[in-house]
């Protein structure tokens, strides 16, 4: 969409309701031209928005003239007023989606069969809130009460616009937190580069294939693209070793997913994406780590981060391994489904991709580049089970060892 702030699409959409096409279109002009532009050219940009919503405002002047609207808002009647303004706002939205589109198609050389993808559904209900709005001061300001009462609607409007704006700056910083940690990550274990984003989103699907609502999902999505977080917390001579680990080195690196729990247990914001940094090497038949739960004591989020998290690896290309194709990281999943991994959520991935595929990639090249050495990482091992979730300088560790079911010997 052209223009952010909240005010200013309720003020043009009633100049729409109120004033011939030529004069509505002119309203549109000195907001497009203020508004803040973060991208350069910042005056092209200006001129292109502007533009843009003038001639969607015409559009949309026309056609709400067309049904009879501003005689209907000028009387008053309801609800017939309301089907002008709906033609109104879907003429703006198609004209915006067309622009929109277009400038895709020629400045950012997207293919044509995306280049419109998804804008007008995601136009139309914003538009349409607005549209509201501007059709309630449109009434006003022609009734008795007169302009005043219907610029007293803006300020609801300018405090609710306020609220978004806030929360979107928040959420913004929420992910520029994770991403700070994400390459933080992949600059201290390069093998890995890329591995978490993909485990981000393989968690999402499954969220989303099990029904999850949409702030779970999210969640989710935090949860696996943090899950190796404390990676930041192993000396990177270990991380970077070529050869065999000894015993005392394997104990350091299985150790992350308590670094991981230690670095993010402050950020409110993550939730239950915390537990899935600290579970998530957890096995369901309990021989995993770091406390060696079992079944349904291992946090929903962690099987979900588990399965993601393997069938990432068994399907990207590494310096020192070759990616298996999907069909057999699946099944490798479905074997080890109820002993290592949560059956629904090996069934959900499974689901999943055959909605919408995979893609895998090659997450970063070794020493030697492509192909190179094959370079040995850790077997894990779990530990004590902590009933509680207590933590872990209360557990005793288990002599036992693991292997994913990648055939990779990674903790």
């Amino acid at each position: 969409m052209y223009a952010d702030t909240g005010t200013f699409y309720p003020v043009l959409l009633a100049g729409v309701f109120l004033l011939p096409a030529p004069a509505a279109a002119l309203v549109a002009v000195p907001g497009a031209l203020l508004d803040r532009v973060e991208q350069r050219p910042r005056w092209a940009r200006r001129v292109w928005r502007a533009a843009g919503l003038a001639l969607a405002a015409w559009a949309a002047a026309r056609a709400h003239a067309a049904l009879g609207g501003r005689q209907a808002v000028a009387a008053a009647d309801f609800p017939y007023v309301l089907l002008p303004a709906q033609a109104a706002v879907l003429a703006f939205c198609v004209v915006l989606t067309l622009l929109d589109g277009t400038i895709l198609l020629a400045a950012e050389r997207l293919p044509v069969r995306t280049a419109w993808r998804g804008l007008f559904a995601r136009s139309l209900g914003p538009v349409a809130v607005h549209g509201l709005a501007g059709l309630m001061m449109a009434v006003l300001w022609r009734s008795t009460y007169g302009p005043l009462a219907a610029l007293l609607v803006l300020l609801p409007m300018h405090i609710s616009s306020w609220v978004f704006a806030q929360y979107h700056r928040e959420r913004a910083a929420h992910q520029a937190t994770i991403r700070a940690l994400v390459r933080a990550v992949d600059i201290k274990d390069g093998y890995t580069r890329g591995h978490s984003e993909r485990v981000g989103h393989a968690s999402q699907l499954i969220a989303r294939e099990l029904g999850m609502d949409d702030e779970r999902v999210e969640m989710l999505r935090f949860a696996g693209i943090l899950h190796d977080v404390g990676k930041l917390g192993v000396p990177t001579r270990l991380l970077r070793k070529d050869g065999k680990l000894t015993p005392e080195e394997r104990r350091i690196i299985e150790l992350h997913p308590e670094y991981g729990h230690e670095m993010v247990r402050g950020i409110g914001f993550l939730g239950e994406a915390r537990a899935a940094v600290l579970h998530h090497h957890e096995r369901l038949d309990g021989t995993g780590y770091p406390y060696g739960l079992a079944g349904l004591r291992i946090p929903e989020s962690a099987r979900v981060v588990a399965v993601a998290d393997a069938f990432d690896a068994m399907t990207s290309t590494r310096s020192y391994s070759r990616a298996r194709p999907v069909e057999v990281a699946l099944a490798e999943l479905r074997r080890c489904s109820g002993s290592h991994f949560d059956p629904r959520m090996v069934h959900a991935l499974i689901r999943a991709l055959e909605r919408h595929g995979w893609r895998p990639a090659v997450t970063a090249d070794g020493p030697d580049g492509p192909g190179g050495a094959r370079r040995n990482v850790p077997a894990a091992r779990p530990a004590a089970a902590a009933p509680n979730g207590n933590a872990p300088h209360q557990l005793t560790p288990r002599p036992a060892q693991f292997t994913t079911p990648s055939g990779e010997r990674t903790p």
